[in-house]
């Protein structure tokens, strides 16, 4: 009996501590997300995983709509941080709920619990604005030690509708996967919603109707990350996301109508209307600034170089005046004004002399061409305008003091952009800088001594995407012109002498840059031997990164081309030794050629190249690279002289 209760005893004990076990090492993990417990998977590539990525999106009305996100997020290293820092930008018609927040170690424990006093509120003002109503609140973790987790939850209330394209993206961007990742929409049944899913599979997992309301919700789970790899396309082309935007709204009282680019365009119309009326002074004055009989080109650039000379940009985003322009007489008055309202004022200026122009909204920004053609919603985020002419349009940036009038270059340019009209809004593109257009050309002449230096003379042309780099440096003060162009120019022991900057203009504007320079040991000289670079300024030093098991497409923007020709005169007293470079290679990326000759004591190098644009797939990136490491090669070459010895 007494063997039986010992035994019975024994095995209470084990029951208590397996038992507690499972509770310890369970209850825990569950709760506090320790960083042993994210799939080894979602550790490749990865500078942080969100363990949970929720978003919820209720729509009250028109009018009115909540957004409510809870984030995990464990933060691997130092790349990753700014996933775990807490921002929400609102305004005077938002209202900021935080729920909770928390910073935990690796182990599962907690580091600091986040209260509402924790948090940082500050204005969101931009350098650059003069009236603006946004500001932010947000926490930033102080943690060094890796990895970490930080949890927030959030609620944001709306009171003016969605007008824009509302994007989730399970992973957010480059570099962070996702264990499990929702998103969740609640609507009235009056009220449509219009959604498009990219590179998702079987993910809308919910579709609900009930008596008043309409449910969405999409489920993601183990979401691995994307590198950023050299040349990526926009995220959106290679990673899971949803685009969603109720097909009406209501904002500041004005009624909105996303279900196509017309109706939505007539909602910009609306906030627009009537704010284009000049003072009767400015409209006698503009008349008399083309009383000669100018056509209607030189009509548009004389007004848009008035424009340029008596504005300047200040961002004012307050209130519906973040998308309303201020009134054409308040700018005509003050001077100054956001995109909005000087391409609105320059629409009016147009208008006073019978110049028709459009009001037009683009997506601005280097290499910004991610756009949906067929899902009509605000996807912009800048405004110029555009005006018709027989056979032609001209396209104003109307926020450049400095800008050559009709020239927009690569902020605005091959893109998109929605026409606004009376009738709506029209979809139409900006110019595309063609391979002529996008140039570099350069023709040199180097004079070298026995030493291997020289001195050279540098013509150079630079147009189409290329012109805008120059166009700063030609505002700069002298001093600083200099140093300019010795930060541009990667030519070894070299001194600027005389040089000049000026615009021409061809089809395009066009800078014109011209060097006078000394140079220092450009050939070098060895025994009885000279080595001459057959290159000056052009030689491509460097390959793209090199990519073996490359994932994602590669995308190449601009169609361009370059010429260089360079000619180099010797001392007397020399002879080729080595072969003359001669080199071609042409590809779907691009064509180069290197021709090189001797004649007397003169080498003559001439040398094109041309990159095609396009989107390439990833098993083609490997040719990519082999193309530039051929140039490298080519670009880097060297012709060999020996002193002559022959007697005559």
């Amino acid at each position: 009996m007494m063997r039986t209760s010992k035994i019975f005893s024994i095995n209470v004990c084990c029951c208590f501590y397996v038992l507690l076990i499972i509770i310890l090492y369970t209850t825990p993990l569950k709760a506090n997300y320790p960083s042993s417990l994210i799939p080894e998977k979602l550790l490749v590539d990865a500078n942080c995983v969100y363990r949970v990525n929720n978003s919820e999106v209720v729509f009250d009305s028109k009018a009115n709509y909540t957004h409510t996100r809870e984030v995990v997020v464990t933060i691997l290293n130092s790349k990753g941080k700014s996933a775990g820092v807490l921002a929400i930008p609102y305004d005077g018609a938002t209202k900021v709920k935080f729920q909770k927040g928390s910073v935990i170690d690796a182990r599962g424990n907690t580091i600091k619990k986040i209260r509402k006093r924790d948090l940082l509120d500050r204005s969101n003002v931009s350098d650059f604005s003069l009236y603006e109503d946004s500001r932010i609140v947000g926490y930033i973790p102080h943690v060094s030690t890796y990895p970490y987790t930080v949890i927030y939850k959030y609620e944001v209330s709306y009171n003016r509708g969605m007008y824009y394209a509302f994007n989730y993206y399970p992973t957010q961007t480059f570099g962070r996967s996702t264990q499990l990742g929702t998103l969740k929409i609640s609507y009235p049944n009056s009220l449509d919603i219009e959604f498009r899913e990219f590179n998702v599979e079987n993910s809308l997992v919910k579709k609900e109707s009930e008596k008043e309301s309409e449910h969405l919700q999409w489920k993601f789970n183990n979401i691995l990350a994307s590198s950023r790899e050299a040349l990526s396309p926009p995220f959106r082309k290679i990673a899971p996301s949803i685009l969603f935007i109720p097909k009406e709204f209501q904002y500041d009282g004005y009624y909105g109508d996303n279900s196509s680019w017309k109706t939505f365009g007539k909602w910009i119309w609306s906030l627009n209307e009537g704010r284009d009326v000049l003072p009767d002074k400015r409209i006698n004055y503009l008349k008399s600034l083309i009383e000669d009989d100018y056509s209607k080109i030189e009509i548009v650039k004389r007004i848009y170089e008035y424009l340029q000379s008596h504005t300047r940009y200040v961002n004012v985003s307050l209130g519906i005046g973040g998308l309303q322009p201020i009134e054409a007489s308040t700018v005509d008055k003050v001077g100054y004004g956001d995109c909005k309202a000087l391409t609105n004022y320059m629409k009016a200026m147009l208008k006073a002399v019978d110049v028709e122009s459009k009001y037009a909204l683009v997506k601005a920004g280097v290499g910004k061409y991610d756009f949906e053609n067929d899902f009509p919603s605000s996807q912009f985020n800048h405004v110029i305008l555009c005006v018709p002419i027989e056979n032609d349009t001209i396209w104003l940036e109307c926020t450049s003091q400095h800008l050559p009038f009709n020239h927009l270059g690569d902020f605005t340019d091959n893109r998109p952009v929605l026409l606004i009209d009376q009738d709506g809004g029209h979809l139409s593109k900006t110019p595309q800088y063609s391979m002529k257009q996008n140039l570099v050309n350069t023709k040199s002449e180097i004079f070298l001594d026995h030493k291997g230096d020289g001195l050279g003379c540098i013509k150079m042309k630079h147009g189409g995407i290329y012109y805008v780099d120059y166009l700063g440096a030609m505002r700069l003060a002298p001093e600083d012109q200099k140093k300019w162009l010795y930060n541009k120019f990667s030519l070894p022991n070299y001194t600027i002498n005389n040089y000049s900057f000026k615009t021409e203009f061809e089809t395009t504007p066009i800078a014109r840059v011209e060097l006078d320079v000394d140079l220092r040991s450009y050939a070098s000289v060895s025994n009885q031997r000279f080595f001459v670079p057959v290159n000056l300024l052009s030689a491509i030093q460097h390959t793209p990164p090199r990519c073996r098991n490359r994932k994602n497409p590669f995308l190449l923007n601009f169609d361009r081309t370059s010429n260089d020709t360079l000619t180099i005169n010797l001392p007397e007293g020399y002879k080729v030794e080595s072969s003359v470079p001669q080199t071609s290679c042409e590809t779907e990326f691009g064509t180069y050629e290197l021709n090189c000759s001797v004649k007397g004591n003169k080498i003559f190098c001439v040398r094109t190249m041309k990159a095609y644009r396009g989107l390439f797939p990833p098993e083609k990136y490997e040719d990519y690279f082999d193309f530039y490491q051929k140039i490298v090669r080519a670009d880097n070459q060297k012709v060999i002289f020996i002193a002559n010895d022959d007697k005559e």
